[in-house]
């Protein structure tokens, strides 16, 4: 069991890696408010679908909303429409080098306030393991840094909303952890990314939304809303489910590592030796929760 939450956790964490680079391709012929709409619009119409076909999860859908309204009307409005609004406007004003660094946060962030509101413990070997992550993520992207790819390009402004929406990020693993114990993964991501979706489309309509796209743009957004969307959520919380955060949330480094990887295969970025060392200390920060 827990080496299938580890498991799930990482591909959570490797799916959640390309979203960086989906979100641009689509961001080439959308607005980063109509991405962050659309692609919740998709995913939560597939899981209604999975849901209406089945009795149990009608059930504990329903029973999830009544009893818990306000909970679920807060983590599909913070934790995935300004979320992931916030997230998108960071990408359309600085670089995503500074917003994996700003991001960094999220699995010491939830650790922490897992622990104070969830009660749960932390390792020693845990908190060695987000250590030795954290500083891993941080030689990748300073070695961006030291590579004059972030400079003086990169904006005040997009750096305070990647922090904002990381902030609304932990608000999301930390508050979802206690419905996903009570309903289950399926019912808590579906319900969230309803009350995302319908949260966000008001300020996508305002932004503008034409359907005349590439289909490039269309394979990015429908990467988005399945594989980053549903499929890893659903992974996510199938470990966290099994995993103090402390412990799931070491992956989590692994996002920015795939990011990066993504941006050497696919942009032609230079692998640089900080990048190789970065890497191989998020890999050790794993390994050492796992031992």
């Amino acid at each position: 069991m827990r080496l299938n939450a580890y498991a799930s956790a990482a591909s959570a964490a490797t799916l959640w890696g390309t979203s960086f680079l989906l979100t641009r391709v689509a961001m080439t012929q959308m607005g980063p408010l109509a991405v962050a709409a659309l692609r919740w619009w998709i995913t939560s119409l597939v899981l209604v679908l999975i849901v209406g076909f089945s009795g149990d999860g009608r059930r504990s859908f329903y029973q999830a909303w009544r009893k818990e309204w306000p909970l679920f009307l807060a983590l599909g409005i913070i934790g995935e429409g300004i979320a992931y609004v916030l997230q998108n406007l960071a990408l359309a004003h600085t670089t995503t080098v500074d917003v994996g660094l700003i991001m960094n946060a999220y699995p010491i962030l939830s650790a922490v306030l897992g622990m104070w509101v969830l009660r749960e413990p932390m390792t020693l070997r845990a908190a060695g393991g987000l250590f030795m992550g954290l500083l891993g993520v941080t030689f990748i992207t300073l070695g961006g840094a030291w590579a004059n790819e972030v400079g003086a390009q990169a904006r005040v402004l997009g750096n305070a909303l990647a922090l904002l929406a990381t902030l609304a990020g932990v608000f999301y693993i930390v508050a979802g952890k206690r419905l996903v114990l009570v309903y289950g993964p399926l019912t808590v991501i579906t319900l969230a990314g309803v009350i995302g979706a319908l949260a966000m489309t008001p300020i996508a309509i305002v932004e503008g939304v034409s359907f005349q796209w590439s289909a490039e743009v269309w394979a990015a957004l429908l990467g988005l809303a399945i594989g980053c969307g549903a499929a890893a959520y659903w992974l996510w919380w199938y470990a966290a489910k099994h995993l103090p955060i402390s412990q799931a949330g070491v992956f989590l480094y692994l996002t920015p590592v795939v990011s990066t990887v993504l941006g050497i295969l696919v942009l032609g970025e230079p692998l640089t030796v900080a990048t190789a060392a970065g890497a191989g200390l998020v890999l050790g920060g794993m390994a050492l929760v796992q031992a």
